[in-house]
């Protein structure tokens, strides 16, 4: 289960001028056998054996052996080590780091709705975890993946949210992870000890998605592997964008290596589609889009602005979003089939 080839080449070619700056550095990674941790782990694997960089990753996780059985390529990379437990509480290690990328914590809807207490906590608790850790293990610059979300609801009057967007920054929401995701950020950028870059990230596309969870786009590829009718439940309208998940990585590690300290930087693609633009561009022979029109989605949005990570970080988006469902749909009809 790899991803690839040319998707990193294309990311490795992007990265050639910050790829200096990784060589030799030891990482720290949590969330590393999430989505942007396996996309992170076989970038660094890449670059690893074709530039000889020399990079060591140490990956917090709750469970590591089960990692093992579903990705043994990473886990058994000699540059890889992991360590078992949770982010709000793990044991400190005896060793010191340069980076950490803090990429925990996904946007579980389900964890969200019935336990808000839980991520909140997550959150929070494991922001100060890492600031603690950092200090202890002389790390020199962290890099935490925020979210979009933190800027709580789109106005359907704003095309894109940009990073000097503050109107809604101090909303009264019962969505935790939102809440939770803006004040870790000011904690961050109040306690951390070193440099600290925030990225908030919107939505994304690409193998290793999961195609059962809250991401419209998964659950489409989904329904058309198995050639299940897509089905809208709202009238199709909402707005959303989509980078791909090789996208992403250059964005990061741009952001880790250029990134100004204590700065945000939108991480998205500003180039937005509807719910039922993208269902029909993923559709095939045999698949049809059903719009059940249970609810209205006017007005409904979540799209970044990019121009300041444009600017500041050399970034564009590389992969279209029909290439990236092409490359999706590839990968994992590869995988059915082996």
């Amino acid at each position: 289960m790899k991803i690839d080839i040319s998707d990193l080449e294309m990311l490795s070619t992007q990265l050639k001028n910050e790829l200096v700056y990784f060589k030799n550095k030891s990482i720290f990674l949590t969330g590393g056998t999430g989505f942007f941790g396996k996309w992170l782990l076989e970038s660094f694997s890449y670059l690893n054996t074709h530039y000889d960089l020399n990079i060591h990753v140490t990956v917090l996780s709750r469970s590591p052996e089960r990692f093992g059985v579903n990705f043994p390529h990473l886990y058994t990379h000699e540059k890889f080590s992991f360590v078992t437990g949770d982010i709000r509480s793990f044991d400190y290690l005896h060793k010191c780091f340069d980076l950490i990328i803090h990429a925990a914590t996904d946007a579980s809807v389900e964890l969200n709705r019935k336990n808000p207490e839980l991520m909140y906590s997550t959150i929070m608790n494991g922001a100060k975890r890492i600031c603690e850790f950092a200090k202890k293990v002389k790390c020199k610059r962290i890099l935490y993946t925020s979210s979009g979300a933190a800027y709580g609801p789109q106005p359907s009057d704003i095309d894109r949210l940009s990073e000097s967007y503050t109107e809604n920054l101090n909303f009264n929401s019962s969505d935790a992870y939102a809440s939770a995701k803006l004040k870790s950020e000011k904690y961050f950028t109040d306690n951390a000890h070193c440099d600290v870059v925030i990225t908030r990230c919107f939505a994304f596309s690409g193998p290793y998605l999961p195609l059962d969870g809250a991401y419209a786009f998964g659950n489409f590829i989904g329904d058309a592997l198995e050639g299940r009718n897509i089905t809208i439940k709202g009238d199709g309208s909402a707005i959303r964008s989509y980078l791909y998940a090789a996208d992403l990585v250059v964005w990061l590690l741009k952001a880790l290596a250029l990134g100004k300290d204590k700065s945000i930087y939108n991480v998205g693609s500003p180039d937005s589609v509807t719910t039922l633009d993208l269902a029909r561009k993923i559709s095939s022979d045999g698949v049809h889009v059903n719009v059940l029109n249970l609810s209205s989605d006017k007005g409904n949005k979540y799209v970044p602005c990019t121009i300041k990570s444009q600017n500041d970080l050399g970034v564009q988006v590389y992969t279209s979003l029909d290439d990236a469902i092409k490359k999706t749909l590839n990968f994992h009809r590869f995988l059915q089939a082996t």
